[in-house]
């Protein structure tokens, strides 16, 4: 309509949706004089006036244009905003470093709590250990005591059984005896007579009787009352480590000062019974034997220690940018060493079109606003690979990964919400995933039709080797920390997935072809239906328990 007038034809028109936000500088008309626009501003009265007030109420005032009243006051609003932007931007981060040290605090604590469990369990099995020993000496002890007194009773025994038969014959003699056989059986029975009496007289021995020693058992009590205690983080740790502990040497000292108490103990008594004599010689040459045998572990052990620390010099000297482990410490072998490898994004080749990384470095299931020039990025994989591949080390390697997984609404079929595994180069960039491609080993976490959840896949290749139910919720606003580790060992051609929360092994592959180098991928998915975050955890970040070192060797054994 306002087209075919010929008075507004020409006129420009524009939809409302397409206009942006502007400033309307209608002009105000001044109270007082009401056909005046208010232009100026009194600074002595802070208002704005006309003209006619400026040369009437206003004259003798400072007075300046309202446009430069108005570039003042932008200044000082771009200046406020300027300043609430960095304030606000040092609450996000001090927020996020809150955030951060809870999750540290998570970790202490169940570090801490693991770190306690097997310090007293170990205290208890040591003193369970001690009762059982100290009881097995108790009954052998009084069982040789018994035996000593029994054999004691059988000789006095049979030397009482002798004297009552002679006694029996004396009185018959005296009973039926005429005088003619009391002369001739005199000299008979004088002899018996003498014989016994000439016989020593059995003397009462002294036997000894046990005693439980509980020297320092006081001491113990005092020690264990104030054993151990939580300690902030900034106290030194080597301040806080166990220097008091006995040693292998304070344990020789200790064997040797039992023996000598145990040869004063014999000396006093050893005219008493020769028998004696032999069971206290008998027990001093098993501690004897006790003592060089612990001698001898003890420089075996020292030979061992020796060789771990040249060995672990060989390989920090090869790794010193790892975290390397010792699986077990009694096997000085280059198979039984774990490095916790330095692994990184390859942020050259994150396929930008599915997945960026952020400014904290976690790979993120949305497409980069940005799109930094260079070739060579991935177009299929929906993720992104290492910078390089694994090193063939002869020894396990170890990574980790914690993912941030919140569902924005229930997934259905077949749905990935991640994955991590290995491939070879040439299997990067052949699909959207690995999992099912040749030469490809891969962990994938999906909404799975068979169980009616989301499950952890194991994948070997193109075969499923095992599927994990009960990941987390398949419910719209569910949010979960997912946190696992990959093992990789050339050597025994072997891939291990863990899953780090729950403390167990979700799956061993064996039989890996390692003939080429392997490439670690990480991909995440379904943008439409979740939010995903990934970080990677490598090197001396990765807390690496006794517990864990358990089941890694456990696995690859």
């Amino acid at each position: 309509m306002h087209s075919s007038f010929k008075l507004t034809k020409n006129h420009v028109l524009q939809n409302f949706g397409d206009m942006g936000p502007t400033v309307l500088n209608i002009p105000s008309f001044c109270g007082i004089h009401k056909h005046h626009p208010l232009y100026l501003f009194d600074k002595s009265c802070k208002k704005l006036i006309c003209a006619r007030c400026r040369i009437e109420d206003h004259a003798d005032h400072e007075v300046v244009k309202l446009d430069v009243v108005a570039d003042t006051v932008t200044k000082q609003l771009d200046h406020h905003k300027n300043e609430l932007s960095k304030l606000q931007a040092r609450q996000q981060s001090h927020m996020q470093s809150l955030r951060q040290r809870s999750e540290c605090t998570d970790k202490t604590h169940n570090t801490l709590k693991e770190s306690i469990g097997h310090t007293f369990q170990s205290l208890r099995s040591q003193l369970d250990q001690r009762e059982k020993e100290l009881l097995i000496d108790l009954e052998s002890q009084t069982k040789e005591t018994k035996s000593t007194l029994y054999a004691r009773l059988n000789t006095c025994e049979e030397e009482w059984k002798t004297c009552t038969g002679a006694l029996d014959y004396i009185a018959k003699v005296l009973l039926y005896a005429s005088k003619s056989d009391l002369v001739e059986l005199e000299s008979y029975v004088g002899d018996i007579t003498r014989n016994y009496l000439e016989t020593p007289a059995p003397q009462t021995h002294v036997i000894p009787s046990a005693v439980f020693n509980t020297n320092s058992l006081s001491t113990l009590k005092s020690n264990i009352s104030v054993f151990g205690a939580i300690l902030p983080r900034e106290v030194d740790e080597e301040s806080v480590k166990d220097k008091d502990t006995q040693t292998d040497d304070d344990s020789i000292a200790d064997l040797e000062m039992k023996h000598k108490m145990d040869l004063t103990e014999m000396k006093k008594k050893i005219d008493s019974d020769k028998k004696h004599i032999e069971t206290r010689k008998t027990l001093t040459d098993r501690l004897n034997a006790e003592i060089k045998s612990l001698k001898s572990c003890i420089k075996e052990k020292e030979t061992t220690k020796k060789r771990a620390s040249k060995t672990m010099d060989a390989l920090l000297g090869v790794a010193t940018d790892c975290g390397v482990h010792l699986l077990k410490s009694d096997v000085v072998d280059i198979s039984m060493v774990l490095k916790c490898i330095h692994l990184k994004y390859d942020k050259d080749r994150v396929n930008l079109d599915d997945v960026h990384i952020n400014t904290e470095g976690d790979l993120v299931n949305r497409k980069s606003d940005t799109r930094p020039a260079g070739e060579g990025r991935l177009k299929k994989y929906t993720g992104t690979c290492s910078t390089a591949p694994l090193p063939r080390a002869g020894c396990p390697q170890y990574w980790e990964m914690v993912s941030r997984v919140s569902l924005d609404k229930q997934l259905t079929g077949c749905d990935l919400i991640l994955e991590v595994g290995v491939c070879r180069e040439e299997q990067r960039d052949v699909a959207h995933c690995i999992t099912g491609e040749p030469r490809s080993y891969s962990m994938a976490v999906a909404n799975c039709p068979a169980h009616g959840g989301i499950c952890r896949e194991t994948c070997k290749e193109w075969k499923y080797v095992s599927c994990l139910p009960d990941t987390l919720p398949n419910t719209a606003g569910a949010s979960h920390t997912l946190h696992y580790g990959v093992v990789y060992d050339d050597a025994r051609k072997k891939i291990v997935f863990i899953d780090v929360k729950e403390k167990k092994i979700m799956s061993t592959l064996d039989n890996v072809d390692s003939s080429q180098p392997l490439w670690p991928m990480f991909g995440v998915y379904n943008p439409d239906d979740v939010t995903v975050s990934m970080t990677l955890v490598v090197g001396s970040d990765i807390n690496m328990t006794e517990e864990k070192k358990a089941m890694i060797v456990k696995a690859l054994s």
